[in-house]
Parts: structure tokens; sequence; C-alpha cells
């Protein structure tokens, strides 16, 4: 990823973040606003990247439009072979999927992040997606 981009989706990440902490809803609605533009600018075109759209659905109240968001990163990472994102984008949807108390679609989800955090560097994630699944099938 080019850091124009990573920078800008950084930027909008922390001023949604900033907002949220001073309970400011008109600064983080816009900021929100700033990363769906982002996304449906780029959306298609080379700039297009799994992480503007897993940052769009962590930031996305409603949980069945965050999983089909989490979808279209998980595609575009796929595409792009982009195996870090794969399993950080899974990782997110068994965490959704255990918010909404989806057990079994959670593990799946977990599993699925788990053996695509087998072929990445990142120690720090490969350790938080064994973290997460231990925590599904040992609680």
């Amino acid at each position: 990823m080019k850091a124009p981009l990573y920078n800008e989706i950084l930027d909008i990440c922390q001023n949604i973040a900033n907002a949220s902490e001073k309970d400011d809803d008109d600064a983080r609605n816009s900021a929100c606003s700033d990363l769906q533009k982002l996304c449906a600018t780029n959306q298609g075109s080379p700039k297009d990247h799994p992480l503007q759209w897993e940052a769009l659905a962590d930031f996305t109240g409603d949980g069945d439009q965050a999983m089909e968001i989490y979808q279209i990163a998980l595609t575009i990472a796929e595409k792009l072979k982009l195996e870090t994102f794969i399993a950080s984008v899974y990782l997110a949807m068994a965490q959704r999927q255990q918010e909404f108390e989806e057990s079994s679609k959670a593990l799946e989800y977990a599993t699925m992040a788990n053996t695509a955090a087998q072929n990445i560097s990142s120690e720090e994630l490969k350790q938080e997606v064994q973290d997460f699944l231990s925590t599904l099938t040992n609680g």
C-alpha cells in the first residue's frame, strides 16, 4: 500500500477515535462519512485496499452491515493475495460474530483467520488470532 493512502486512512480513523472519545457525534459522523467516501472513490481502482474497508467495517455500528463490508475487504485481500489482511479480516469477522453471540460462526471465522495467519510474518497478529481462538474453544 502506498503511504499517502495509508496515511489518509490512518488520519480518518484517528479523527473518528478522537471524536468518539469526546462524545462528539457530529465530528464522528463526519469522519465516518469521509471514510465511506474514500472507500467509494477507491472501489475498483488500483487504490482499492482491504485496509480501508476493514476500517470502515470496524467503525460501522450495524453488525450485519459491518459483516457485508468485511466481506468486501476479504474479497480484495484475497484478490491481492494479502495474507495478513485475510487473517485480520477473518479475525474481525469472528469478533463481530462473538458480539452477536453466534459462537459457531465466530469459531468458523476464527479458524479461517488462524489458517491464514500461518502464512504471515506478523507474530503479533498470529498471537492475537490464537488467543481469540483459544477463548472460543476453551471458554
